[in-house]
């Protein structure tokens, strides 16, 4: 882990930047012009923090947010880690029985609710007794009885809210991944995990101080992190989006000549969709620094992309476990191979990222050499500090300095990395990981279903597109549309299978376990 010192923070970074470039512009949300300058981001980052103090938080406790993409998102992002408080942000998109199981396990002493997400933290209230005081984000005429408002706090809290010292190895955030067995699991991630974060996706990327960022994928989420992390470690100014609107990200380069961001896979598409009818109105020459992440594109939907838009996207593969990027397929690579017609290297997640080391190992850790296949492990200072409160989880995956992503890859000659599968089974839809378990349990409960077994299939917008295989009751009638309305509620809507098959009987290994392997054959293109 960390050195104990106090220079490679997420303070470092707000400090740094009002330092050089206060009166510089530090962020901006495109929907509501919302901005502040790197001073004034300084400024309030302080007083969020002695806020946050005089709420009767104390460093090392959580504080969790419930919203979509916001400037306050973004201001808390850094105000909370950089005070002392470990951040929890907690995916939008799940249910609220999921989001309370979130906070239930990471035990949040404040909470700060975005107003459309008020009626949610209201029902799930009981579930999260940890939660002392709660801050609504929104409207002041619609504030709950009880709560505060978010710009009053702001308002009115003191100076002292760096009282606390911050080193790199302290807790800057809490990042919630699904579990195997559909359990969540809070990554601890630390201020040098935040700070390696920036500084690798900014030198991966090419980032320079004149650009300018955006951040377009949920916050919650690591791409998130990357996308914003990168820009901001170079003192660069960054442009926040609420959703992803493809109009928007084009009408942003145009009028603010963005340059650098995060894409998740399906919006690579999208933009190629939409783009035919709207090319006459912007000039997007600027955005000329694109990465994306999540499952890979199928490599004609790339080769597309590129001879639309140049060569000027390239592809980060990493995990939350590593606070991002493990590899990355630079833009430059790519155009370099494919000047060879080497279009295999589409296929290809990259090499070692900057500050991390990939390796591919057999089952008894031995180094597989080219064209071997094996499990990936890397190492870096984007490498965690486990699971929190999980700790055989976390012996599991995090081994001798290694991580072990469970995903299995080959390696070629040149370094690239290709992955083949995932141990675990993941499937990647929309930039979102969704675990076959969390699917499989609610199919389960269904009276007419037997067994089932959730898969991913390809999709030429998604990615992955979820697909479950089910197995009926003796005499059930069940279709697959029925099926589909019957999961909706209980899982978060991307987690809902889109698409339903009925069998007879699962395939099985000699185990006697369900064959994904098998299913995904039979079903890849079905």
């Amino acid at each position: 882990m960390g050195s104990n010192n106090d220079f490679q923070t997420v303070r470092t970074l707000i400090d740094r930047n009002a330092a050089l470039y206060p009166a510089k512009m530090a962020m901006r949300e495109f929907e509501t012009g919302k901005s502040c300058t790197f001073a004034e981001l300084k400024g309030r980052a302080v007083k969020i923090g002695s806020a946050l103090f005089g709420l009767g938080a104390k460093k090392g406790d959580r504080v969790g947010i419930m919203s979509q993409n916001s400037f306050e998102y973004m201001e808390l992002t850094l105000a909370v880690s950089a005070a002392g408080f470990i951040f929890v942000p907690v995916n939008f998109r799940l249910a609220g029985r999921e989001m309370a199981g979130v906070l239930s396990d990471a035990e949040p002493c404040v909470l700060f609710v975005d107003d459309q997400y008020v009626a949610t933290a209201q029902e799930i209230k009981g579930e999260i007794p940890s939660v002392r005081e709660w801050v609504y984000i929104g409207p002041g005429a619609r504030r709950p009885e009880g709560w505060h408002g978010y710009e009053e706090l702001v308002r009115g809290a003191g100076q002292d809210g760096w009282k606390e010292p911050v080193f790199d190895d302290d807790l800057a955030q809490l990042m919630y991944t699904s579990g195997t067995t559909g359990a969540p699991k809070g990554v601890m991630q630390t201020h040098l995990n935040m700070y390696h974060c920036g500084r690798t996706c900014a030198f991966n990327n090419r980032v320079e101080t004149d650009d300018i960022g955006f951040t377009i994928c949920p916050m919650y989420h690591v791409t998130s992190s990357t996308s914003f992390f990168g820009p901001f470690y170079r003192g660069a100014s960054s442009v926040l989006f609420q959703k992803f609107d493809p109009e928007n990200l084009f009408k942003a380069a145009h009028q603010n000549r963005i340059v650098a961001g995060m894409l998740a896979t399906p919006m690579v598409r999208m933009l190629l969709d939409a783009w035919p009818s709207l090319k006459d109105r912007y000039d997007i020459s600027s955005m000329n620094k694109l990465w994306f992440a999540g499952a890979g594109i199928i490599p004609s939907v790339y080769k597309q992309f590129i001879d639309t838009f140049g060569c000027i996207l390239g592809e980060h593969h990493g995990t939350t476990e590593t606070t991002g990027v493990t590899a990355n397929l630079s833009a430059a690579d790519i155009e370099r191979e494919l000047t060879d017609d080497n279009l295999r290297i589409l296929e290809s997640c990259g090499r070692d990222a900057y500050d991390c080391e990939v390796q591919i190992v057999d089952d008894n850790d031995n180094p597989v050499m080219p064209p071997g296949e094996g499990e990936m492990k890397v190492r870096g200072l984007g490498a965690s500090a486990g699971y929190w409160r999980k700790e055989e989880q976390t012996r599991k995956v995090f081994r001798n300095g290694w991580f072990y992503t469970e995903d299995i890859c080959h390696i070629d000659e040149k370094g690239y990395v290709y992955i083949i599968d995932r141990k675990k089974d993941m499937i990647i839809t929309g930039g979102e990981n969704v675990y076959p378990a969390e699917i499989e349990k609610v199919v389960n409960e269904h009276p007419a279903v037997r067994e089932s077994s959730a898969i991913g299939v390809p999709h030429p917008m998604w990615g992955e597109a979820i697909a479950a295989i089910v197995v009926l009751n003796d005499g059930a009638d069940l279709d697959a549309q029925a099926l589909i309305q019957y999961c909706k509620g209980k899982i978060a809507g991307y987690k809902v299978p889109k698409i339903v098959h009925f069998i007879a009987e699962m395939p099985r290994n000699p185990a006697g376990k369900i064959s994904k392997p098998e299913l995904r054959k039979q079903f890849a293109s079905a």
